[in-house]
């Protein structure tokens, strides 16, 4: 088990940088596009759907292709995003 310290966040944080890029080749901007269209009401939605997936994963022992912490990831990454396109309108 990795400690949590500033060594292995920056990891954790690199690898989801890393995950961010491969989905955003993926999905194209449709996050972001889902902001403009909908508003922050539509990242909410889905980091949302995150937690849930997260209570039911850890309520239930599904075998299922993600993990409590890829979706935890998942979450940050949606976190982050909404973070940033709310900061862009506040320009």
């Amino acid at each position: 088990m990795d400690k949590i310290n500033a060594e292995t966040i920056k990891k954790v944080y690199d690898e989801n940088y890393q995950t961010f890029l491969k989905k955003n080749a993926d999905y194209g901007s449709s996050f972001e596009e889902s902001l403009n269209e909908f508003g922050e009401v539509a990242g909410i939605v889905r980091i949302s759907d995150k937690c849930n997936r997260l209570v039911n994963l850890t309520k239930n022992e599904n075998n299922v292709l993600e993990s409590k912490s890829d979706t935890l990831k998942d979450m940050a990454n949606y976190c982050l995003m909404l973070a940033v396109w709310l900061e862009g309108k506040e320009l």
